[in-house]
């Protein structure tokens, strides 16, 4: 199928949202496009990470593995900016991309997404897993905040633990393997990495090593490849 391409500096999982703020005229037309009665794509586009080039302006390369999504919510504003909410779908492969219209079109096979075999087994050891990893990000972030601050780090647990909740992973595990490869903390190319694993089980495992890898470096005081500010505490 030909579906609108929206390449972006970030990888969407299938079952996951992804809240975007759409202000360049092209990506104007294709959500006008995607909003209207009738639309051909029933509010459906490809979002893909690039690989070279930037989100606005030109065209950028991007990986051949994406996501389709779809718009769950859409507001246009005055102005006509867009916000829109969506929601991953399903996995494709990307084909050619044709740019002769106002916005890139790319023909998108969908992927399947089995759960492979025992996948079931592993997601109580990834459940504990995700707990100890945000246990850990908690006291890092926590330690992170108070140097150099008068708030004591109980203060800042006390404050984190309003914020990050405990994660309950669906029994799918499917759905599991990509709400674990949602939260997380890692460089995007380890992301795409394991949007594009065959199965939710070598997905599973691959996290369940990857949570173990990173409980390892946040104790050992590593910085994680992403700000500390965007793990979701912001003392001020």
């Amino acid at each position: 199928m030909q579906l609108p391409h929206f390449p972006l500096h970030t990888v969407l999982f299938p079952h996951l949202p992804l809240p975007l703020h759409i202000f360049e005229e092209r990506y104007r037309a294709m959500a006008t496009d995607l909003m209207a009665e009738g639309s051909p794509y029933r509010g459906r586009f490809v979002v893909s990470m690039i690989t070279d080039g930037r989100e606005v302006g030109g065209d950028a390369a991007t990986q051949r593995i994406g996501t389709i999504c779809e718009i769950h919510s859409a507001e246009r504003f005055p102005d006509g900016k867009w916000l829109l909410l969506v929601v991953g779908a399903a996995r494709a492969r990307l084909g050619a991309i044709d740019r002769s219209g106002p916005y890139a079109l790319v023909e998108a096979t969908e992927i399947a997404d089995p759960a492979g075999e025992a996948a079931g087994d592993l997601l109580p050891r990834v459940q504990a897993a995700l707990d100890a990893y945000m246990a850990t990000v908690k006291r890092f972030v926590a330690r992170t905040a108070s140097v150099g601050h008068a708030q004591e780090q109980s203060d800042v647990t006390a404050s984190l633990d309003q914020v990050l909740k405990p994660i309950r992973l669906p029994d799918d595990p499917v759905a599991a393997s990509y709400a674990v490869g949602g939260v997380l903390q890692v460089e995007l190319t380890r992301k795409q990495h394991l949007l594009e694993l065959p199965d939710a089980a070598v997905r599973l495992q691959a996290e369940l090593d990857l949570l173990r890898r990173e409980i390892r470096l946040l104790d050992d005081g590593a910085m994680p490849p992403i700000p500390a500010s965007d793990l979701g505490y912001h003392p001020n």
